[in-house]
């Protein structure tokens, strides 16, 4: 096997397999509540270290502008690379590959699995992707500035768009160009695209698109931001000063009326999406898949046991974050 293609793949099962031992370990398991709202249900009394080894919220933002870059300069080196193009894409897939003659066959073998069209579709799919989550970052979603997330979260998702960003198309490398310039089209005939697979995995891909942006929408709207004073002393007078907290309700409607972790389901079938785009035969699309049902299941158990603590009787009966599954 490759190695890029091995340490890709590598990547998903680490970061799957580690999440899923921090949520079995007690102590572990806190490390993943400092996340937003769930720090509260840290069973712990001293938490100073949350400072040290956290940041803002709100700097999830960050996932998305590296996501839209790292995949932005992808899309422009393929195209170019029929003209023999050497950018920041090329470079890194050669410093783990090379273009020796003795490993052509080997590079075609898995490299040339992911049809042409169908890396096409995923780049651009991905590219939508994080261009509509950095939208509602920065003009929808309303984090308090008190909310944190620990380092590792960050560390993890910016990781995690810069290798999603290539897992998409890693099996069609071959198909793209990569190692056999000048002998592909980037733009094949629109027929090409007029498949079962294509044309289903782009409607799913809208639909699942479309609902987590209303779903998002709703969470920002039940977040009522307001003003909490905070006394601070200088030497001569006392002022105060203002800083936000959010007040959380219950979220309601759309997906959220059976679903209380319905944006993550999203999420999911998102994903899901490229999975169909692919006819299930790509191995490196189903660990993220695996990895997203995982990480984001955690969360949302985390989610439900927050909202049965705080709201009690109020908090409605609803499937935690796959339809029919308790």
């Amino acid at each position: 096997m490759p190695l890029l293609l091995f340490l890709i793949r590598l990547y998903y099962i680490l970061i799957t397999i580690i999440i899923f031992i921090f949520s079995l370990i007690g102590y572990l398991r806190n490390l993943i509540k400092v996340y937003g709202k769930l720090e509260d249900t840290i069973s712990i009394s001293n938490k100073t270290w949350i400072n040290l080894l956290s940041v803002p919220k709100y700097y999830f933002k960050y996932f998305y502008i590296t996501g839209f870059l790292w995949i932005t300069s992808i899309i422009i080196e393929v195209i170019l690379l029929k003209n023999n193009f050497n950018g920041i894409f090329s470079i890194f897939i050669h410093l783990f590959e090379n273009d020796d003659n003795d490993d052509k066959e080997i590079y075609k073998e898995y490299y040339g699995k992911q049809s042409l069209e169908d890396c096409i579709l995923a780049l651009f799919m991905m590219e939508i992707q994080v261009i509509r989550r950095a939208f509602e970052c920065f003009f929808i979603e309303k984090p308090s500035l008190n909310s944190k997330m620990l380092i590792t979260h960050h560390i993890i998702g910016i990781t995690y768009y810069i290798a999603t960003g290539l897992a998409v198309i890693i099996e069609g490398l071959w198909n793209l160009g990569v190692f056999n310039k000048g002998q592909f089209t980037f733009f094949p005939s629109f027929s090409n695209f007029l498949k079962w697979n294509t044309i289903g995995a782009v409607i799913f891909f809208i639909y699942a698109s479309y609902h987590q942006h209303v779903l998002h929408r709703r969470l920002a709207s039940l977040r009522q931001t307001t003003p909490t004073p905070k006394p601070t002393t200088t030497t001569t007078t006392t002022t105060s000063t203002l800083t936000k907290s959010s007040i959380y309700l219950i979220p309601k409607g759309d997906w959220f009326d059976y679903i209380s972790s319905a944006h993550y389901f999203a999420e999911i079938l998102i994903y899901f999406s490229f999975v169909i785009l692919t006819k299930g035969m790509n191995l490196t699309i189903w660990l993220i898949l695996i990895w997203t049902i995982i990480g984001l299941g955690i969360m949302a158990r985390e989610n439900e046991f927050w909202g049965r603590e705080r709201f009690g009787e109020k908090w409605p009966k609803r499937w935690i974050i796959i339809p029919f599954v308790h």
